[in-house]
């Protein structure tokens, strides 16, 4: 399952207007492509950060699957930002519940690694009475950088 974070969350009205301007731009065009890798790389790299600060890194899979890519679709372009080859990465954005045999798989794993010892958990907050607790790494991504999003998109504008 991909996780991605599309921009209306910065507003739906933001968004309306936004789309108004945009008009004037044809989905090849060289500006309207960098100003989105642009934003997409920002969202990108602070996703990485917020994992770190989460201590979400056991082997680096999620880490390393975050990435930023331009689309067109018809006469729709935009930049989309997620893990869309890891099947974890929505139970970290968002949480859930473990099936037996997905609970199973991980504590064996982390029993193997060494990283399960009995009496002790897991020690991160990872897991709560079978639910996957939610680490949002892409939502605040987002969030904390829209004055930069925002910036971004105004200088196409200017």
């Amino acid at each position: 399952m991909a996780t991605s974070t599309p921009l209306p969350a910065l507003g739906q009205e933001l968004e309306r207007r936004i789309a108004l301007r945009m008009r004037k731009f044809q989905p090849g065009d060289p500006q309207l492509r960098e100003v989105l890798l642009r934003i997409g790389f920002l969202i990108e790299s602070h996703a990485k950060l917020n994992i770190r600060r989460h201590g979400a890194i056991d082997t680096g899979r999620l880490f390393n699957s975050i990435r930023s890519e331009f689309y067109q679709q018809d006469s729709r372009v935009g930049v989309r930002v997620g893990s869309f080859d890891i099947p974890y990465a929505a139970m970290n954005e968002y949480g859930g519940a473990f099936t037996d045999r997905q609970r199973r798989a991980m504590f064996a794993s982390l029993r193997d690694r060494g990283r399960l010892t009995p009496g002790t958990g897991l020690g991160k907050g990872v897991i709560n009475g079978g639910m996957w607790l939610p680490r949002p790494y892409l939502r605040p991504a987002v969030v904390e950088n829209r004055g930069r999003i925002l910036d971004l998109i105004r200088g196409l504008f200017r």
